[in-house]
């Protein structure tokens, strides 16, 4: 037993210790040397040989150019072999569904896009078909951005989509043999965001507004799921009460979704294709002005607890919401500053980044590091 528990613990060291070789290949972007390593790490040079042997005979690293001299011979540089290797990622919302193939360093080489009907599995098996069909290079694994409860491979619940226990592993099995990692869509738009600034803040709150409403809860560097994988699930909480509060799509009234949602503070219809919509010209109708600054002040204020509960500096907002222009982030910020909650963090609002021009990087980057372990760095 004695034994068996020694093999056990030496395979979890060199395991811990193959994901940090291939991450510091990773960041390195073609910089990386074996000596760096080594350095880095404080292993042995010939652990450190063992180990990126291992990583280039998986196919995973290769080597590239000499590095340049500092006076002794010349190292080899090393980088991940983003050619051979690729993710896929693909983001399902009511009424469309789209997907793209990257390679390891983030890059996307392929997108397609399909319109579907809500809670469409057949179009999500179509793209993803498409998507496989499209590349010849090892497919890592495979990330599915929805919106909705997601616990492990199965969504528990999407009221957009109407999907309740839909294992995605098992609807997409004969279409793709890679791994299948589903995320929130909040959660993945709040990892795309972090990858440019050098990894998630300390403690943040991400607030993804669409068709839906939806939130990342960030606690100590760490996206959080919850007891039950529902936290950031504040969409379907009354806002507005009463007969004439607005109905929203799950059934009952003067929810936040019915209220800041994108779609209904431009007054779309529910599941509208957002893409296809030049929101910023919607946003300027005079009605629309309206809703807007409304939506920003039932936000802030909803947003004032959850901001004073999780002590949090800042609240990323994303989704569509960028594209409705200055207005609406001003709105949140002049709201937030009007209602100071004593004892409590003045809060900071922001529009996401990286998470509008490059949207499929959360879904890729939190199926990366459930495959590999590693992530994207700046």
């Amino acid at each position: 037993m004695a034994d068996e528990h020694g093999k056990a613990t030496q395979a979890a060291v060199r395991e811990r210790n193959l994901t940090t070789a291939l991450q510091l290949v990773l960041s390195g972007k073609g910089t990386a040397t074996r000596a760096g390593i080594a350095r880095r790490t404080g292993l042995t040079s010939a652990t450190v040989s063992s180990l990126l042997a291992g990583l280039i005979a998986d196919g995973l690293v290769i080597e590239g150019e000499r590095a340049e001299s500092t006076g002794g011979k010349r190292a080899t540089t090393l980088r991940v072999a983003r050619e051979s290797h690729v993710l896929l990622s693909l983001i399902v919302q009511p009424g469309l569904v789209r997907g793209a193939v990257l390679d390891l360093l983030g890059e996307e080489l392929t997108v397609t896009r399909r319109p579907a009907a809500a809670g469409s599995l057949e179009d999500l098996r179509r793209v993803t078909q498409s998507l496989v069909a499209g590349t010849t290079a090892h497919i890592v694994a495979v990330g599915i951005q929805v919106p909705g409860i997601v616990d492990g491979t199965v969504i528990r619940e999407s009221v957009q989509l109407g999907w309740r226990e839909l294992d995605l592993a098992r609807e997409l099995a004969g279409i793709v043999e890679a791994p299948i990692h589903p995320i929130n869509d909040a959660d993945a738009e709040a990892i795309a965001d972090s990858g440019a600034s050098g990894g998630l803040g300390a403690n943040q709150l991400f607030v993804s507004l669409s068709t839906g409403v939806g939130a990342a809860v960030v606690v100590d560097g760490a996206v959080v799921s919850g007891a039950a994988h529902r936290a950031g699930e504040i969409g379907h909480v009354p806002v507005l009460f009463g007969p004439d509060a607005p109905l929203c799509p799950c059934g009952n009234r003067g929810c936040l979704e019915a209220v800041v949602s994108v779609t209904s503070m431009l007054g779309l219809p529910h599941g509208a294709d957002l893409e296809a919509f030049d929101l910023a010209a919607l946003a300027d109708a005079p009605e629309s002005r309206e809703r807007i600054a409304e939506g920003a002040r039932v936000l802030a204020r909803a947003l004032l607890l959850v901001g004073a509960a999780l002590d949090v500096p800042t609240i990323v907002v994303g989704g569509a919401a960028p594209r409705l222009g200055q207005a609406f982030i001003d709105g949140l910020r002049e709201e937030a500053a009007r209602r100071p909650v004593r004892a409590a963090m003045p809060l900071g609002f922001r529009y996401a980044t990286v998470s509008q021009e490059h949207p499929y990087r959360g879904a890729a980057q939190h199926a990366l590091a459930a495959a590999l372990g590693v992530t994207w760095t700046p």
